[in-house]
């Protein structure tokens, strides 16, 4: 069974412990983008949502009122014997009715209605209930062309039946005033007067009754909202729909990009590809300088992790290059890291960078050596800038190497224009260093070649990660106390008998 980077399941290129003989089938494959595409999310989210309150908050408010009354026949509110009013028909025919004529009455005022307001009539289900509702940018122009149509439609109804009731009234009054006197008591004339008097009668009461001809259910007043507000409502949609798109144009992006997002396309081509990969943070925030803080616990476990694969602790003073296939690798902070997790297993190893910076803080150096800093008894940092020449290089990996130390040299990312044969001649073995994500397959493959050809023995490729890899700042060596303030904690005073 063969590895995933070339190498012999189970072997290890430093010389260690022995790898997991399935590390090569539990490969990570792709990083997966979850912060990122979190990121991705919440932006967009940030962005709809903050564009959708300020739609809610710009468009015009609207306001709905509306108003019900109940389809009743004349004849039964009246109950007077008017021959104007139908008598008789099914309830279905006497709502359509209503709703046409209200249809007509509202098409005649919206002509001295405002645009804005819009008015509406519908059957509330299969009832005799009529509904009336308007929208308006105000409550109080909503409730008023409610208020509007529905006076018309009722003043209309009740100026129909009073004139009804009226005109037979005066009908009946005629035909009293033509008969005259009765006469005899079972006479003809006298019946059709009692008749008459009968009919004026009920014909009076329904004209006490034509002002309730419409009963109205509920008076014109604004609806109450249900639900959140519309500012609200489009705060959220908004919200929803920018983080999908985002996340869309995101998905796309990472499509048709042609960085390298997964390690195995340089397997398939032959390079050895060492895990785990190397948390070294945002790219954006990733320089040619050597960090100045401790690296967080998981960045160190896993730089721990690579160790015996790159060097071999136990077999003397060692020198390795690391050196990113471009700037925004990540090779200064996998350095940084590498460094810290030799010293750890109690290795001393100095780390020189020839970068033009060799911190973002430059701590104070040595007088004996200037650009020399011990942040550990066993960690030391050297900053050899190129201007010092190649002499300098030499003379400081020599003195180092004479000591007893690992050597990390930190070079330049080839991209850089930096020459990489000055740095690669003092090393024995190389490291390249390419951000997944970050560097193009082309630059990668490319950095492999260019490191092969100048001399040191390529021990693999480190693929980075953007998870977070600094935590405090850097220990400050504490200066020595005097041997006469040094006390055992298991020395008690004790009493003399003399």
């Amino acid at each position: 069974m063969s590895s995933s980077t070339g190498r012999p399941a189970g072997t290890n290129p430093g010389g260690g412990a022995p790898e997991d003989a399935t590390r090569a089938d539990t490969w990570p494959g792709p990083a997966a983008p979850l912060a990122w595409l979190a990121r991705l999310a919440l932006v967009g989210a940030l962005l709809g949502g903050l564009l959708g309150l300020l739609v809610g908050l710009v468009a015009e408010e609207e306001v709905t009122a509306s108003a019900t009354f109940e389809v009743v026949p004349d004849a039964q509110v009246l109950s007077g014997p008017l021959p104007t009013t139908v008598q008789t028909g099914t309830d279905d025919s006497v709502v359509a009715g209503r709703l046409e004529v209200l249809d007509a009455l509202r098409l005649s005022q919206e002509e001295q209605t405002d645009d804005a307001v819009t008015v509406s009539v519908a059957q509330v289900g299969t009832s005799d209930v009529l509904r009336i509702s308007a929208t308006a940018p105000t409550a109080e122009q909503a409730v008023q062309a409610v208020t509007t149509l529905l006076d018309g439609y009722v003043t209309a109804r009740q100026e129909a039946a009073g004139t009804a009731v009226t005109a037979a009234l005066d009908a009946v009054q005629q035909r009293l005033d033509a008969l005259g006197e009765p006469g005899a008591v079972n006479s003809p004339v006298a019946q059709e007067v009692e008749r008459l008097l009968a009919e004026q009668s009920q014909l009076t009461g329904a004209a006490t009754r034509v002002p309730d001809l419409v009963p109205v259910l509920r008076d014109p007043t604004v609806d109450e909202e249900t639900g959140a507000p519309a500012a609200l409502l489009s705060t959220v949609l908004g919200a929803v729909l920018g983080a999908v798109l985002l996340l869309a144009a995101g998905a796309v992006w990472r499509a048709t990009s042609n960085r390298l997002f997964d390690a195995r396309l340089l397997v398939a081509a032959g390079v050895p590809v060492l895990l785990p990969r190397l948390p070294t943070g945002r790219v954006r925030g990733r320089s040619p300088q050597v960090p100045a803080r401790l690296p967080r616990a998981e960045a160190l476990s896993a730089a721990r992790l690579l160790v015996p694969q790159v060097l071999d602790v136990s077999a003397g003073a060692r020198r390795l290059v690391v050196v990113g296939a471009d700037e925004r690798a990540g090779a200064a902070e996998v350095a940084w890291e590498l460094a810290w997790a030799i010293s750890s297993t109690g290795a001393p190893v100095v780390l020189v960078s020839t970068a033009a910076h060799a911190h973002s803080a430059r701590p104070a150096a040595s007088a004996e050596f200037p650009g020399e800093q011990a942040h550990t008894p066993l960690l030391t940092v050297v900053a050899v800038p190129p201007h010092d020449g190649d002499a300098a290089l030499a003379a400081t990996v020599a003195r180092h190497t004479a000591a007893g130390r690992h050597v990390l040299l930190h070079a330049p990312a080839l991209t850089s224009g930096a020459r990489f044969d000055g740095t690669a001649r003092h090393a024995e073995q190389a490291v390249v260093v390419v951000g997944e994500g970050v560097t193009s397959l082309e630059d990668a493959l490319a950095a492999v070649r260019d490191v092969t050809s100048s001399g040191p023995a390529l021990r693999g490729v480190v693929v980075t990660t953007t998870g977070r890899h600094l935590g405090r700042d850097r220990p400050q060596p504490s200066p020595p106390r005097a041997a006469e303030e040094t006390t055992s904690p298991r020395q008690e005073p004790v009493a003399s008998e003399a």
